[in-house]
């Protein structure tokens, strides 16, 4: 009812007053829902996208839930899908993320899981004080780049917390290739089983599992298979692949030595978990998690082979900025 309108009924001031804010409420009432209704619609789309992607996913990576654990799931996937997005999107960063087996993780459950290496700093430092590992010095032996992705083969080391054997037992490979022209995948379930100095699936030390090589050996991966748990006895305490000790890399030392072969670390891999590709940077050094570096390239960025599957990364390698990135450089040792 226009203004006119409501004069030409006869009505007081304070009255006519009350009907246009009744009138002008209404308005926005209308607008508001109107509103609502197109965010619903929009929200509802993006929901019914976000579960159609969660459907897919679960298809290409064999995931099932039941009851609440599926709406708990898909909770998850929808915060780590919108976080993807969002690092996407910014133009900044200098890696991308994507999707992946973690997807129905919480940030809390993946560290849980995953992130699980002990770094007690009196085991660590053993590299710097047992008899039979040699002192690093300074060489002068660099060169501009080195890859050495192509002679190591990225495994999956699932959700048995192992990633000190993994990379124990890739520094042994990379040394066996280097060194011996053999190309053999060893036994990390030895480890795992076997190592009474580490704790099986809840972590270990790469350093300790490096002596044990040399001391023991160890067996081919098709002689010891992988079952991503601890078994309850030891199958084979030795094996026939045995290298000569372990060796701890300074920092100074780090880059002469990685051109040489592979080299075993820990670093924080804490925002490692939707790493798609690109150069990454967002971490500490508060490590927690131990890999293989693999090399660098020209402009002195790290590469590095994970054991969390090729879907994983760049196929299972993640490239690290320059400098001691993530702790890269902190703790390393190597076969020999």
């Amino acid at each position: 009812m226009g203004e006119r309108q409501i004069m030409s009924l006869g009505l007081d001031q304070q009255t006519i007053y009350e009907i246009q804010i009744k009138q002008n409420s209404m308005k926005s009432a209308v607008i508001l829902l109107i509103c609502l209704l197109s965010a619903f619609s929009l929200l509802n789309k993006e929901t019914n996208d976000s579960f159609t992607e969660f459907q897919r996913w679960k298809i290409e990576y064999g995931k099932s839930y039941s009851g609440q654990q599926e709406v708990f799931r898909f909770f998850n996937f929808q915060i780590n899908r919108n976080k993807v997005n969002k690092h996407n999107s910014d133009p900044n960063k200098t890696y991308f993320m994507k999707m992946n087996q973690f997807s129905d993780l919480s940030q809390e459950e993946f560290s849980l899981i995953y992130l699980t290496h002990d770094n007690a700093e009196e085991v660590m430092e053993q590299n710097l004080i047992i008899d039979e590992l040699q002192k690093t010095q300074e060489n002068d032996k660099t060169i501009n780049s080195v890859d050495w992705r192509k002679i190591t083969q990225v495994k999956d080391q699932g959700q048995c917390s192992g990633c000190w054997a993994f990379g124990a037992v890739g520094a042994a490979e990379a040394w066996f290739y280097v060194k011996n022209k053999t190309t053999v995948l060893l036994s990390e379930q030895q480890l795992i089983d076997c190592d009474t100095q580490s704790f099986g699936c809840n972590g270990g030390y790469q350093n300790l599992a490096l002596k044990y090589i040399a001391n023991h050996g160890l067996n081919d991966a098709r002689v010891y298979p992988y079952t991503q748990k601890q078994s309850a006895y030891c199958k084979y305490e030795s094996g026939p692949y045995k290298t000569n000790g372990a060796q701890g890399v300074s920092s100074n030392n780090f880059k002469s030595y990685l051109t040489e072969y592979p080299l075993v670390v820990v670093v924080d891999a804490t925002n490692w978990q939707f790493y798609g590709g690109g150069v990454f940077k967002d971490c500490n050094r508060s490590v927690n998690h131990a890999v293989l570096a693999v090399g660098f390239d020209e402009n002195d960025n790290w590469y590095v082979k994970n054991s969390w599957g090729i879907s994983w990364g760049e196929k299972g390698f993640i490239t690290l900025a320059p400098g001691n990135t993530c702790g890269i450089t902190s703790y390393a040792y190597r076969a020999i």
